[in-house]
């Protein structure tokens, strides 16, 4: 760093030093870029155009320059993650702590780039709602609800720009401090985290809790919080083993009467469908074949205003015919065309999601520590499937990537209060006193998890709490997402957004309640939680978890 950067530096870090506490919630209106960006302009050398500038000469080995000093920032609470469920933890932490409470939310991407993570960045438009009745009504989803409405949701699809523009709504109306463009590293000192440290600048931010909602994560990792990858808490044999990793592209250039009628082609092509089904059975096993051949005569189905369910399998057939794929990931086709949710999100634009590309958690890792960049296979395959899809209709037809992919899943922490796992799901879930509401959704294994050997699961209704996502030996920790404390096949619903949403409000809550108290995260219950949002919401908790094992023998599942 020049000397002259070095005087900024200094300036500057004397300027933040002045800036009290109390004004953190204006920061966002006075320094949009200023915070975000700053430690970045200090660094670079301001040259002149002047072909004859002197060049500044290297400092001597032996009298290395002072380093600048440490500025540190205090807050009631970090949120680490732009995801909704971040968003969600962060608001609702302000409206425990009131109008005094000091709430950043810090973020590793770019200022420009889309705040939401899975539903703007990755383009994931069709939501998976709970199928437990009237949980609109429940105090721990609120905050979702109130997204819904600010994102202008007609019933199931919510459209990116409309997404990114009601997270930032949300957080503007909270008076949530956001800095981007800042990875952190934590400082971890008698089982808490003392500080984080903003990477390559002399910002650290100091906090009463930390609340994780990156996708895989990354701050709990950092801060030596233990993990399992894949499905090594189900099986150790399966730790390379997880839920294939999707691309959710954006087709403009046909409306969804067009993109019907594709598949109308293909259903009313009898010797395409003989040809199709027996491809399937080729290269299936006769179970896997007889599911994937559901509903094989089906055309797609509208199931809300916004959305529609592609029920068969054929449309994905003509396509793996024509790519000459195998329509198995167990063998050597990476790649799956399987049933679409369809969203309609512009007047001739569709999100598709149900395009799989099976990579082992290795693989997966690999794609998260590379920013959720599509990877090659994915470019390639998108871009015949634009050609394709041309062909078919013979339209114009785009197929327009989003910037990240949609990674169902990869690792979890182990290291929790008490992990959820698959029994307990099946049993009901947790019990009332470890309970602050009730979830309801499919075990998703899409794409399958090879060596598994799980066939056939009920529909859960359980209970859930926060114990799952608090570190048991990071006292100050909470972890919000699809990586929290999930056991053995739990994961494969409790990674559902809508979950992860409806906890992170929670975990929001209850980190607020620590910081009041006085005492560590860790310490909240669920109960005490599950009181605190029916005392803010004014609705009222109805626990409604099953057990729906019933004469099966689930006894290997974990």
């Amino acid at each position: 760093m020049s000397s002259e950067s070095s005087k900024k530096l200094i300036l500057i870090t004397a300027l933040l030093s002045l800036i009290p506490l109390s004004a953190a919630q204006y920061l966002p209106q006075v320094s949009n870029n200023f915070i975000s960006t700053f430690w970045q302009k200090l660094t670079t050398t301001n040259t002149s155009n002047n072909s004859l500038a002197i060049a500044t000469p290297t400092p001597s080995l032996s009298k290395p320059p002072k380093p600048p000093l440490q500025t540190y920032k205090n807050f009631d609470i970090v949120i680490y993650g732009d995801e909704l469920q971040g968003i969600c933890a962060a608001i609702w932490a302000k409206k425990t702590l009131g109008n005094t409470g000091k709430i950043v939310l810090i973020r590793s991407n770019s200022e420009n780039a889309p705040l939401g993570g899975l539903l703007t960045r990755s383009g994931l438009a069709y939501l998976d709602y709970d199928k437990t009745p009237g949980w609109q009504n429940r105090p721990y989803s609120q905050c979702f609800l109130n997204f819904l409405k600010k994102a202008k949701v007609v019933e199931a699809c919510v459209a990116p720009d409309k997404g990114i523009k009601a997270m930032k709504e949300m957080l503007e109306e909270a008076g949530i401090v956001v800095i981007s463009h800042a990875s952190i590293t934590p400082y971890v000192e008698n089982q808490k985290i003392k500080f984080v440290q903003i990477n390559d600048t002399n910002i650290r931010v100091k906090a009463g809790a930390f609340i994780d909602t990156t996708q895989d994560a990354e701050l709990a990792r950092k801060a030596g919080v233990s993990y399992s990858v894949g499905f090594a808490s189900q099986n150790p044999k399966l730790r390379d083993e997880t839920i294939a990793t999707s691309i959710v592209p954006t087709v403009t250039g046909l409306s969804i009467y067009e993109f019907k009628n594709i598949e109308a082609k293909i259903l009313y092509n009898r010797q395409k469908m003989t040809k199709i089904k027996a491809k399937i059975q080729a290269d299936q096993t006769p179970t896997n074949a007889e599911f994937t051949l559901a509903k094989f005569r089906l055309p797609i189905i509208k199931t809300y205003k916004d959305g529609y369910i592609n029920r068969s399998i054929a449309l994905g057939g003509a396509y793996h015919i024509h790519r000459k794929h195998s329509f198995n990931l167990d063998l050597s086709s990476i790649f799956l065309f399987d049933k679409l949710n369809i969203c309609r999100v512009g007047q001739r634009e569709l999100s598709l999601n149900g395009f799989l590309f099976k990579y082992n958690s290795q693989k997966v890792r690999e794609i998260e520590l590379n920013n959720f960049k599509p990877t090659q296979e994915m470019i390639i395959e998108m871009q015949e499937l634009e050609a394709w899809l041309r062909k078919m209709s013979g339209k114009d037809v785009k197929v327009i990537l989003p910037s990240e992919v949609y990674i169902r899943h990869s690792l979890n922490i182990m290291d929790v209060v008490d992990p959820l796992t698959g029994k307990e799901i099946l049993q009901g879930g947790t019990s009332a006193e470890n309970s602050i509401g009730t979830f309801s959704y499919e075990f998703d294994f899409r794409g399958g998890v090879k060596g598994l050997g799980i066939n056939y699961l009920p529909l859960p209704r359980y209970n859930f709490g926060i114990e799952s996502a608090l570190a048991k030996n990071v006292n100050n920790l909470a972890v919000v997402g699809r990586s929290s404390g999930y056991i053995g096949i739990a994961v494969a619903v409790a990674r559902i957004q809508t979950m992860s949403i409806y906890q992170g409000q929670a975990i929001g809550v209850a980190a607020a309640m620590a910081n009041q108290k006085d005492i560590p995260l860790n310490q909240i219950t669920s109960a005490e939680v599950r009181e605190k949002l029916e005392e803010l919401t004014g609705k009222q908790t109805k626990l409604r978890g099953e057990n729906r094992i019933g004469d099966k023998d689930y006894s290997h599942v974990k």
